[in-house]
């Protein structure tokens, strides 16, 4: 199954603990806010982790998704 690459942006500092669950995800902070980039098999896994986003009382700026080549 091909995975495909989301990248994620969110107002703020992410914490630490926040992504331990998913496998897969870069992290990259950055004056403006944190990205992220997840490689993910299924919009299930991708809306939980922007479930815990929104748990954790973060503002979601962005989501982009990207076929990734095979």
């Amino acid at each position: 199954m091909t995975k495909i690459a989301y990248e994620i942006r969110v107002e703020g500092e992410l914490p630490a603990s926040l992504l331990e669950d998913f496998d897969a995800i870069t992290v990259l902070a950055d004056p403006a806010g944190t990205s992220m980039r997840a490689y993910l098999a299924d919009e299930a896994e991708l809306n939980g982790i922007l479930d815990a986003l929104r748990r954790a009382g973060l503002v979601l700026v962005d989501v982009r998704r990207e076929q990734e080549p095979e």
